[in-house]
């Protein structure tokens, strides 16, 4: 099964990373703007990511493996603080790139 492209090309990824993030931290999707810091504004732990990771491979029909996930972070957020780094809009392009790949 592969993504929806209409999903993956359309503003509605952003969307339902959205709603993803919200179910996880168990908070309101209105808190969850696209430059939220997940860790530092939303109080994201690494146990998070993995279920988001879980939850956009069950949407997207897709793997999001978590050592391709490891990778990114270290090569897109070298030498920046992760705890403000992290948003829905760095998320998505983790996504993107993951779908391009």
């Amino acid at each position: 099964m592969s993504a929806d492209p209409s999903l993956v090309d359309g503003p509605e990824l952003l969307g339902l990373i959205r709603r993803h993030i919200a179910e996880v931290l168990i908070t309101p999707v209105e808190r969850v703007t696209p430059d939220a810091a997940l860790m530092a504004d939303l109080g994201a732990e690494s146990l998070d990511f993995l279920d988001l990771l879980f939850r956009l491979e069950e949407s997207l029909g897709v793997p999001m493996p978590p050592k391709e996930w490891s990778r990114w972070l270290e090569a897109r957020f070298r030498g920046q603080e992760l705890r403000t780094a992290l948003t829905p809009s760095t998320i998505k392009e983790f996504v993107t790139e993951t779908l391009a790949g």
